[in-house]
């Protein structure tokens, strides 16, 4: 047996262990508690699917390692790469291509699932078990896809990709994904992509049980909470990828796979603020059927907008019709069962705590929910579009980035205004009286640093608003944004402050103290106010980094001295170095000097890489855009310098000058700080209740 046939037989075994695990736990819920063994059959069963896709898994990457290039999939996708980097890039081919990413997701998937049936073994209610069942349908449907052939990963290569005995050089991992934020950037995504397959399966299964209380949710709130925070993890990462990688100047474009990703953490956000009500005053419950669905199938849609070809984008694999029509289905079978089951059961799960006053917490949830399902739905309508017939609205037509800014500017600042007022709302309503004592404080620090944001965007921001930021009404935008920005980041401040010195009043313990246990106790309420303070600096950012920017293309000579302006900056040429890496890949590095006012601020040196695989099909030919760039980026508090290597107008003529692109981000940096911020914000929230809270609920008795 050839080991891509054992690892075909790791999948078939994957395969009927989930549809063993399934019927068991169908025959012995329904037995009762005669059906127990069968139950716990089950329950093996789905750990068993676990262990034959890490075995699986396991034999891809080590195929991989030992630069196995009788698997199709690692000829495809092996790293050429020689730096310090070389052994993780080795392992980052597995989810480098179509058929490799998805097996790595279904691995992900079956580990939450397994981490389920571990944490439910000892309980083994008929609620855990139908969503076991859902659960494994949802492995099946993903071990069913990586039998057919364009996205199976255990292929033998054919031989024409070799020649006397030796593999095609040209082939190899793209070289724009053998950089660190790629090593980490897709399996965080998959992580999160995964983990949301778990609320899903928990609402079918309360749905399909008629049971409206308020259990399925406490089991999977946390997971929902963690798979959100690495998608978000994952999108941002991305964003550094397409900043330092992709050698545009920015950080986001709109491009289909992005938005992807995009996608499910939109309608993540109102899936966790439905299970707070949810948890806390049986509310929300169909609002939180629907966002469980409707993430799940972003999920799905994701998933198929990169594999099924059906979009263009510069992440996108090649059509392929079969899983194009299997997606679809899931897709469709999974929105029916989520909103027909809200149908079938609107009278279990109807919630009897309507809001009185648009001034309530209940209010900002719902509107919260709203504004992110449209937005979801929204995004995803028009990044299918190009795909969509014709009479359809906007079908086949493709939206560009300015589309999307002048709906996304203006709902994203109310969001984000929303968020911030929430936490000084009351449930139901609050009395005008009470909300002025509990925002007045936090208006005076908002004034304050929204000051200071304003001097920033008149002496720097304001003269170089972009043509598409919508001139006039883009600068009202800017102000407004900025100024529901400083809300945003001191209204969370102001309640750890005022927190802290309330619990320190009483003399028991200082300030100090106070905050550290406010931290520590209540995670889940500290976390959210850590994240929406990130929220906050991220707004700053987004309005400097995209309303903002100046771009300058100048062309400076190859003669030492020579010099450019491009804005407040001067370019002055020093040398450029051509060479070959070791793995033979040719790079060409310039370095410039660069001044401000006179003043020397930093010495840069972009550089542009043509891979040895791409310059043998190149015929001698140079063609450096089918390369990669090597940016180099001035940063600062206020600004990025960003400069890009254009290469030269003749390659072949030492004289010929110099192509540079210089652009000005202006507060970009706050983007990665407040990413940070939400990082740190979910996973406090998300962090393991005390034990003896688990050891409690595992005592809880069965309920069949």
């Amino acid at each position: 047996m050839q080991l891509t046939d054992l690892g075909n037989l790791f999948l078939a075994m994957a395969t009927a262990s989930a549809l063993v695990s399934m019927g068991a736990l169908i025959l012995g819920t329904r037995a009762g508690k005669a059906g127990e063994p069968t139950v716990n059959f089950g329950y093996i069963a789905t750990f068993a699917t676990f262990v034959f896709v890490t075995l699986g898994s396991g034999l891809l990457v080590s195929a991989f390692l030992g630069s196995n290039y009788a698997f199709e999939y690692v000829a495809l996708n092996h790293s050429t790469d020689v730096s310090a980097w070389a052994l993780v890039y080795k392992f980052s081919g597995l989810w480098a291509g179509r058929e490799g990413s998805l097996l790595f997701w279904e691995w992900m998937l079956s580990m939450f699932v397994a981490w389920v049936a571990w944490r439910r073994l000892s309980i083994t209610d008929a609620l855990s078990n139908v969503a076991l069942v859902i659960a494994n349908f949802v492995q099946l449907f993903f071990l069913v896809a990586l039998f057919i052939p364009t996205n199976n990963p255990f292929k033998v290569t054919p031989l024409e990709y070799f020649s006397d005995g030796k593999l095609d050089p040209t082939l190899g991992m793209n070289p724009l994904l053998q950089t660190w934020a790629m090593v980490i950037h897709p399996p965080t995504l998959f992580i999160g992509y995964a983990g949301l397959t778990i609320p899903f399966a928990f609402a079918i299964a309360a749905l399909i049980l008629n049971k409206p209380d308020s259990g399925w949710v406490k089991i999977v709130d946390r997971i929902t909470v963690f798979s959100w925070l690495l998608l978000g993890v994952g999108i941002g990462l991305g964003a550094i990828w397409a900043y330092q990688e992709l050698a545009f100047g920015g950080y986001w474009a709109w491009d289909p796979v992005e938005n992807a990703s995009l996608l499910p953490w939109l309608t993540g956000v109102g899936l966790l603020h439905s299970f707070t009500v949810y948890r806390q005053r049986e509310g929300f419950k169909v609002w939180s059927i629907v966002m469980a669905t409707v993430t799940f199938v972003l999920v799905l849609l994701g998933t198929f907008i990169t594999r099924s070809g059906i979009v263009q984008s510069v992440h996108a694999f090649e059509k392929d019709p079969l899983s194009f029509w299997l997606f679809l289905s899931m897709m469709v079978l999974s929105l029916a069962a989520g909103l027909g089951g809200v149908l079938w059961r609107r009278e279990s799960f109807r919630s009897h705590t309507d809001f009185d006053s648009l001034l309530s917490k209940d209010a900002s949830y719902y509107f919260n929910n709203v504004l992110m399902l449209v937005a979801g739905v929204l995004v995803a309508y028009w990044t299918i579009a190009p795909a969509l017939p014709g009479w359809l609205p906007g079908g086949g037509q493709t939206y560009n980035p300015g589309s999307y800014n002048a709906v996304a500017r203006p709902v994203g600042i109310l969001y984000v205004f929303i968020m911030a007022v929430c936490p000084i709302l009351s449930w139901a309503k609050t009395d005008p009286k009470t909300f002025w004592n509990r925002v007045k404080w936090p208006l005076v620090g908002a004034a304050a640093l929204g000051a200071v944001l304003m001097a920033e965007w008149w002496v720097n921001l304001r003269p170089y608003l972009m043509k598409d930021a919508g001139g006039g009404a883009g600068q009202v935008m800017a102000i407004v944004g900025l100024l529901v920005a400083s809300l945003a980041i001191v209204l969370p401040i102001y309640l750890f402050v005022d927190g802290a010195r309330k619990r320190s009043s009483g003399g028991t313990e200082n300030f100090g103290s106070a905050l550290l246990k406010i931290f520590s106790k209540a995670r889940t309420r500290s976390g959210g106010y850590v994240t929406h303070l990130g929220i906050g600096v991220i707004l700053v950012g987004l309005i400097g980094s995209t309303m903002f920017v100046s771009s300058y293309p100048v062309d400076i000579a190859q003669k030492a001295g020579a010099s450019a302006k491009a804005g407040p900056y001067v370019f002055t040429f020093q040398k450029l170095v051509e060479e070959t890496r070791p793995n033979k890949d040719l790079v060409r590095k310039v370095t410039f000097v660069v001044t401000e006012n006179g003043k020397q601020i930093a010495v840069i040196s972009p550089t542009q890489v043509l891979p040895y695989s791409v310059l043998l099909g190149l015929n001698g030919d140079k063609q450096w855009d089918k390369g990669r760039r090597e940016v180099d980026i001035i940063g600062s508090p206020f600004l990025d310098v960003f400069s890009i290597f254009g290469g030269t107008q003749d390659p072949a003529n030492p004289a010929s000058p110099v192509a540079l692109e210089v652009k000005v981000n202006p507060l970009i940096v706050w983007v990665w700080i407040g990413f940070l911020l939400t990082i740190l914000g979910t996973t406090l929230a998300a962090w393991p209740k005390a034990e003896r809270q688990l050891a409690a609920a595992k005592r809880a008795p069965a309920k069949r």
